[in-house]
């Protein structure tokens, strides 16, 4: 995992904490913009870092937490899953639910915008096992979607 971020007032940028609290409501402590966002199936968002050197801001790729995600990770290739697919974040253990495809990426320290003119897309998730995610635990594929059926 490259990063774990929050909003307290919700949208776009996200910011990197050292850890979150996923429960099956959310994430302890992140706020939504939208009431629609807050479902337990879209209890928590992922990123692949990978994606953001497709989405530079003034040529440089943004940071973790510029599309809005709570979860941004390496290597993982999330594009490749499957709704219904299980991770292992450290203790936590999610299923993805539906792909997400953010409006646009916000850099926080500039506070420059582009859209997603690629429609590069993350997932939303719902958490199975509640626990304490930080941005150096391990993620692991630990079902596919077709296993959980």
């Amino acid at each position: 995992m490259i990063a774990v971020c929050t909003s307290t007032s919700g949208g776009i940028p996200r910011y990197s904490v050292a850890a979150i609290e996923l429960t099956p409501q959310g994430i302890v402590g992140d706020k939504h913009r939208y009431l629609e966002h807050e479902t337990n199936e879209r209890a928590v968002s992922l990123f692949d870092v990978e994606l953001y050197e497709q989405l530079p801001i003034d040529e440089e790729p943004a940071p973790p937490g510029s599309v809005g995600e709570n979860i941004t990770v390496a290597g993982v290739g999330l594009g490749q899953l499957d709704a219904g697919a299980e991770l292992r974040l450290g203790e936590v253990i999610v299923r993805l639910t539906r792909r997400w495809a953010p409006c646009y990426v916000q850099h926080p320290r500039s506070g420059k915008t582009r859209p997603n003119r690629e429609k590069l897309a993350g997932w939303f998730a719902m958490v199975i096992q509640a626990g304490q995610v930080a941005a150096d635990d391990i993620v692991t594929l630990t079902a596919n979607s077709s296993q959980n059926h």
